[in-house]
């Protein structure tokens, strides 16, 4: 604890430092070089005092980049973080690489099946909660309020698809610090993996009913070819890094961290543009590599354990620079009120629809399932662009939940894995 405080004070000198240099400095390069320089020289710093107090080092890095961002010091402006995005797209398409190669098929023959019926209970039921909350608060939603009962069903509906998904990103960052292994991270990963493919569906769905609702027609073609391309496209774009991915490691078998980073960013970006899933895409080249051939699988984790943790830190740091704080001011109260109904929705499902085979599940896993991040922002920015006249409020109030639930989902992230029992006390040194 002693060690933790030293590097608790240390590291609010070195903010103090950074806000100093920031009045100071005539020209010191852009708003984005300056923002990774600091996001990523405070996180590794706030890595290190988060995990002293026994806290996930990725609630470390959200942190510190929230108090370095502009709602609170305001040493990084806003088209700083946003710069950043790079580094958001290369980060998670590294994280699902690593994913995939947990995706065995012996794992999803064992339990495949139970875990796709239980998420489909868990999202049903919060998605019906949320729903049902969402409409009630027709009357104090700005949004909601001068629609027509049909038009904010079909709004609080597709909110309430949004509000449904969970973070594979922040579970498997979970796994990776904690080199966690067993039965109980295998179900929570593949829960949390499916369970956001349901969710892409879902949106997709929801968002041409809206579409409909408001007079735009209901284009049921359009919208299955859209989601069809984006997952199976996905898929198939996976497959072709998988295979590129094994000739380089057979026959050159060398600078392996910095090929698959290279990879991933090439994965990140080309997906972005092609209006594929960078999370799937990886996803996938992950998963069939570690089908194919085990041990080049097992290559490509230990390779990003080793070239990884710059490149996460910067991510969450970033992430939670990016956090609007604001938002809780202006839409707190109906935010929190839905976040503590989520919340209420996944434990009642767990609880209810977990299999009874492994009393862990019924017991933790509702506490690895609460974090929201990328994917949801991702759904939220894209409301907010299909949906100009009420998108941008209805984005607002889910930048407000997933600001909460960032703050506290990693924290019981990494209880549920502790309380599992599936914890390895050595962190390997490379983690997130």
């Amino acid at each position: 604890m002693k060690g933790a405080v030293t590097r608790l004070v240390l590291l609010m000198v070195l903010l103090a430092i950074i806000s100093r240099a920031q009045v100071l400095r005539a020209d010191s390069g852009t708003s984005v070089t300056l923002a990774a320089g600091a996001l990523l020289l405070c996180g590794l710093f706030a890595g290190k005092v988060a995990k002293g107090f026994g806290l996930p080092r990725l609630t470390g890095y959200l942190l510190v980049g929230v108090a370095v961002g502009p709602y609170a010091l305001g040493f990084i402006p806003g088209d700083g973080v946003k710069g950043l995005d790079l580094v958001k797209g290369l980060a998670v398409s590294l994280i699902a690489l690593v994913a995939g190669t947990e995706l065995r098929l012996g794992l999803i023959r064992r339990v495949g099946a139970r875990v796709a019926l239980l998420c489909a209970a868990v999202c049903a039921v919060t998605f019906a909660v949320c729903f049902a909350a969402t409409f009630a608060l027709k009357p104090v939603l700005p949004f909601l309020t001068p629609l027509t009962v049909p038009q904010a069903l079909a709004v609080s509906a597709l909110m309430s698809t949004v509000v449904v998904s969970f973070s594979p990103t922040v579970t498997i960052a979970i796994v990776q610090e904690t080199s966690a292994r067993g039965s109980f991270t295998e179900f929570l990963m593949a829960l949390v993996i499916i369970g956001d493919l349901l969710v892409m569906v879902a949106f997709a769905l929801a968002a041409g009913m809206t579409r409909a609702s408001f007079g735009g027609g209901f284009d049921i073609a359009g919208l299955l070819s859209g989601v069809g391309w984006e997952l199976f496209g996905s898929v198939v774009v996976g497959g072709v890094l998988a295979v590129a991915m094994l000739v380089y490691m057979r026959g050159v078998k060398r600078e392996l961290p910095l090929f698959l980073v290279g990879l991933s960013f090439a994965a990140a970006e080309g997906g972005t543009r092609l209006h594929l899933s960078p999370l799937l895409v990886s996803l996938a080249a992950g998963a069939l590599i570690v089908n194919l051939d085990e041990r080049e699988g097992e290559r490509i984790h230990h390779a990003i354990q080793r070239a990884g943790l710059p490149v996460f830190a910067l991510f969450f740091a970033a992430a939670g620079a990016g956090l609007k704080l604001d938002a809780l001011m202006t839409v707190g109260p109906a935010a929190l009120l839905l976040v503590v109904l989520r919340g209420v929705a996944i434990w009642f499902a767990c609880r209810r629809f977990a299999p009874t085979h492994d009393p862990r599940l019924k017991e933790y896993l509702w506490m690895g399932l609460i974090s929201q991040a990328g994917v949801t922002f991702g759904l939220a920015a894209l409301v907010s662009r299909t949906f100009p006249t009420f998108g941008p409020q209805v984005e607002v109030l889910i930048v407000a939940m997933i600001t909460a639930h960032e703050l506290v989902g990693p924290v019981l992230t990494r209880r549920a894995l502790t309380a599992s029992g599936e914890v390895r006390t050595d962190e390997s040194p490379g983690t997130a």
